[in-house]
């Protein structure tokens, strides 16, 4: 469905809670609900109910904002943008690559409205630009706090012995139980791209429901860190995996890792170092054999992700490409030029532990063929397969293609 217009509403603007509190506007849409229809809610880009006309479960919120985000029909709701300046604003708000747009979610059709409907649907947005505006304001009101925070974490070390991190959590709102997070958006080119996965983030963790509604996240380097109270790594996996149809609805793909559970503010910085090693293997899974992410979210917890992962992605990439070419390049361009499946069939030598006769029952070839090819892939690389040393560096090179 294409985002509905409203007309345009002079006058009349509800006061909005003075602490920004945005469960303090449930009130005005079951009072608009109640009295001449129709029931709403207001919804942010990645699917998080900001409020609305009573409860609106977490999958009707993801596949409306995915409906949203793809302009796609779904006859049982008519869907508003809520513009930076106008409720009467169509489309959804441009922000980057992040889904950043709100919009209300109004049960039934705009065309069926009657006059006081359309009209309270339009005050509705109206309170609802203001609101976005509130909430923008004391985001940005919060980041120096957070980038600070964030900084001193990513840097590793506090030459205070740890007084001034602990400062910042606690001014943060963090308590002792820290879990940290690492996002990653497209290539993020741009200062305008790393802004607006900042905005992705914040969106998301703060609708984490198991965390305590306290979090800090800034941009560091090539992604977005955050920490969060509340030890739930699962939890949080399981919550943002749920936004996997909005991502893909607006063709982005995410890659997430969360790091273990940190107890101490004196632990917290090696979580924050570890989620973020945790989301570079996430992106090697992401790209592995199309060589690019697919739209969608792909997220990695540390007790999901091998050692070997773990040690691939804290390896620059220029490295791992060199060391990958240097050693399989001969190969592929052997396979390239003759079709003789050789790194084929090094990947199933390698899965059945050197076994020549696991390896051709699982290729369905004589084991001739294997020992062949075996001695084809040593002649053209100088490496010994039955070396300890050389099958763990084919590997690594295998898992880092």
């Amino acid at each position: 469905m294409r985002v509905g217009e409203v007309p345009e509403v002079a006058g009349r603007l509800r006061v909005l809670p003075s602490n920004g509190a945005e469960a303090g506007l449930d009130g005005a849409f079951l009072d608009v609900a109640a009295s001449t229809g129709p029931r709403c809610w207001l919804i942010t880009g990645t699917g998080r109910v900001v409020a609305g006309a009573g409860e609106l479960p977490r999958s009707s919120a993801l596949r409306l904002a995915a409906n949203y985000r793809a302009e796609t029909v779904d006859g049982r709701f008519t869907l508003l943008a809520v513009g930076a300046a106008s409720p009467a604003v169509a489309g959804a708000v441009a922000g980057g690559t992040a889904v950043a747009g709100w919009f209300l979610a109004c049960a039934g059709q705009s065309n069926a409205w009657t006059k006081d409907q359309a009209r309270a649907a339009a005050d509705l947005a109206a309170d609802a630009v203001h609101l976005r505006a509130r909430w923008a304001a004391r985001r940005s009101g919060e980041r120096g706090l957070a980038e600070a925070l964030i900084g001193r974490l990513a840097a590793g070390s506090d030459g205070t012995g740890g007084v001034e991190t602990k400062a910042l959590l606690h001014a943060a709102g963090l308590r002792p139980g820290y879990l940290a997070v690492a996002l990653r958006v497209g290539n993020q080119a741009t200062e305008a791209d790393r802004a607006a996965d900042r905005d992705l983030a914040e969106d998301l963790v703060s609708g984490y429901a198991g965390a305590t509604g306290r979090s800090a996240v800034a941009v560091a380097g090539d992604e977005v860190l955050a920490v969060i109270s509340g030890m739930d790594a699962e939890g949080i996996a399981a919550w943002l995996r749920e936004v996997d149809p909005v991502l893909k609805a607006a063709g982005l793909a995410l890659t997430v890792g969360i790091g273990g559970p940190a107890g101490s503010a004196d632990a917290l910085a090696g979580a924050v170092r570890e989620a973020s090693g945790v989301r570079r293997a996430a992106a090697l899974r992401a790209t592995a054999g199309a060589g690019r992410a697919a739209p969608g979210v792909c997220v990695a917890t540390s007790a999901e992700v091998d050692s070997h992962e773990l040690l691939l992605a804290s390896v620059p990439t220029p490295v791992l490409r060199s060391f990958t070419e240097r050693l399989l390049g001969p190969l592929a361009e052997y396979d390239a030029r003759h079709n003789a499946e050789l790194l084929p069939t090094l990947r199933s030598f390698l899965a059945c532990d050197g076994s020549w006769s696991a390896c051709a029952s699982r290729m369905y070839v004589h084991v001739n063929t294997v020992r062949y090819r075996i001695s084809r892939i040593e002649a053209l690389t100088g490496r010994d397969l039955s070396a300890l040393a050389d099958r763990v560096d084919f590997f690594l090179a295998l898992r880092g293609a």
